[in-house]
């Protein structure tokens, strides 16, 4: 047996100080996860007896923002397992948080694709052995046109979308091609170096970071750590040297098909809350007739409601999910 590679023994050491945090391997890259159970089950498991089996009961999926990671999801993900029985999963996803940094791969399995980002999503779950049952999809930004492109390129997997800030146009999903072709160099890369280590997380991600709770104790700590790990700043070189955004809205008759909850900010610094207004209405003109689609605008809230409003976004995500008997 071949030993561990130093990078994934550095990221293991670094985060075993969360004993929430587990290691799966997904495609020969060693992926960080968190999973929340609703607590009848951990009592049945700390009793040694079997999980019931509940077939109608989904998975959810929760999936972060581009420089963000599995952390962003704290306040929700147990609460949510509570509320609905249902397992919540997170995950650093590959070029963030605590997941591998591949230095080489073969011919076309390139990971820093976003395509190879829906692949890894929908593989993920087969390995964590919730491969037969359906998901409910939570994004946020570059997150949520990753779960619009899971439900069309696997329809059968998917229960709903909930889709937080969704960045769904072309334009919002990364920088321009120049940007993504300027930061993919070695200038490029010590560039973000600087820039990153500064402003990371970006102000302008907020409406106003001092209604974030524990910004400075926990919010800018979290962002910061994975800029230490070994490869940071080559994978983000990748991310954007290899960027095709995901087409998304030219697809969109197929992920219409799922109840949506499209959930946003009124001071999205990213995409405009109107533009997200007319995106949803364009949605609507193409939905079928029993289409279960929902528009939320959060007041005094920027581009990423899950960090600013924790609480309002539990609650809206609650109830829209015991609506479609979760």
């Amino acid at each position: 047996m071949s030993l561990p590679s130093i990078q994934r023994v550095l990221l293991q050491s670094v985060a075993e100080s969360d004993p929430e945090g587990r290691f799966v391997d997904v495609d020969n890259i060693q992926a960080y996860y968190k999973i929340a159970i609703p607590q009848y089950h951990k009592n049945l498991l700390q009793n040694q007896q079997q999980l019931p089996y509940e077939p109608h009961k989904p998975v959810i999926l929760c999936l972060h923002h581009i420089l963000g990671n599995q952390y962003t999801w704290r306040f929700h993900m147990q609460p949510l397992a509570e509320a609905t029985g249902c397992h919540v999963i997170s995950y650093d996803r590959v070029s963030f948080g605590f997941t591998e940094r591949p230095v080489q791969w073969e011919e076309g399995k390139n990971p820093y694709t976003q395509m190879a980002s829906v692949d890894f999503a929908v593989q993920l779950l087969i390995q964590l052995g919730y491969g037969a049952k359906k998901v409910v999809l939570i994004g946020v930004s570059a997150g949520a046109s990753i779960s619009c492109y899971i439900a069309i390129k696997y329809p059968h997997l998917v229960h709903s979308l909930i889709l937080l800030g969704p960045a769904l146009r072309p334009e919002d999903q990364g920088p321009p091609s120049m940007s993504c072709h300027i930061l993919g160099t070695a200038p490029g890369r010590l560039f973000l170096k600087a820039a990153l280590y500064q402003y990371l997380p970006m102000p302008k991600l907020y409406h106003d970071i001092n209604a974030v709770p524990d910004f400075e104790t926990m919010v800018r700590p979290c962002y910061r750590v994975p800029l230490t790990l070994p490869n940071f700043y080559e994978a983000i070189a990748w991310l954007f040297k290899y960027f095709i955004p995901l087409e998304v809205l030219p697809n969109k008759h197929i992920f219409l098909q799922f109840p949506i909850l499209y959930l946003v900010g009124d001071d999205d610094k990213f995409t405009n809350e109107s533009i997200h207004k007319e995106i949803f209405e364009e949605m609507l003109v193409d939905a079928p007739e029993n289409a279960k689609l929902e528009y939320h605008v959060l007041k005094y809230c920027g581009h990423l409601p899950q960090e600013e409003k924790p609480q309002e976004v539990l609650d809206v995500l609650i109830d829209f999910l015991k609506r479609l008997n979760v």
